[in-house]
């Protein structure tokens, strides 16, 4: 096991070492006088691309326990608790029976009253990326331990944290720096664009590759 977290911080790579590969890429240099790209900008382009990443292969998850209220509520706006809340992936009764997943007319279809019916929670349901619904509500102190996909953390601003990494795997990091380029050479278009879209595609790859790892695992 050491040797392999030996091996992967030695792949790993700092926005400092991104920025100067992408800017190599680009044929650019921040050191010239009238340098067209920026390391802020470079940055908001990997803050960009790793928020994507996430967004689509949900490859970061955690688990909370959540207290239900006991007044009948059905439906929880989950991002005022967690603010890096994507959307649900496993959810129990703490102690307890796991909690089916439903889609809201799936529960219509059960109870056409299911936001009023009391007892031990048996089904969730999510709407949108906000909205946890249960089905039933319970009338004593009831929690639940939910295991959540979550947002990752911005990437911060290269120029002054050069010594920072992305969140997501190291083995994806040149990933990053593949997608940055062609969504940086937008802004010139044309030819000078459309010869760096290869590397678009390459991001693509990373985030399929590392989707179909995490539907995996979970299935």
């Amino acid at each position: 096991m050491s040797q392999w977290s030996g091996w992967l911080a030695s792949i790993r790579m700092t926005l400092g070492d991104m920025t100067d590969r992408a800017l190599d890429r680009l044929g650019d240099s921040p050191a010239a006088a009238l340098a067209y790209y920026q390391p802020k900008e470079i940055g908001q382009a990997f803050n960009c691309l790793q928020t994507l990443f996430v967004f689509l292969t949900l490859c970061f998850e955690t688990t909370a326990t959540f207290a239900l209220a006991t007044d009948g509520t059905s439906s929880y706006n989950m991002l005022g608790t967690y603010p890096n809340w994507l959307l649900p992936l496993r959810v129990r009764i703490t102690g307890g029976a796991k909690l089916k997943v439903a889609r809201l007319n799936d529960l219509a279809a059960l109870d056409q009253a299911w936001r009023a019916a009391a007892g031990a929670p048996q089904r969730y349901a999510s709407n949108g990326f906000d909205f946890l619904s249960i089905y039933k509500q319970p009338t004593v102190a009831t929690s639940l331990d939910i295991t959540y996909a979550q947002a990752c953390a911005p990437i911060p601003n290269p120029a002054t944290s050069p010594s920072a990494s992305p969140s997501i795997p190291v083995e994806y990091h040149q990933s990053l720096i593949e997608g940055a380029i062609p969504l940086l050479r937008t802004k010139e278009g044309g030819q000078e664009w459309q010869k760096t879209l290869s590397g678009w595609d390459l991001f693509l790859g990373a985030v399929e590759k590392m989707g179909s790892y995490v539907r995996a695992r979970n299935i």
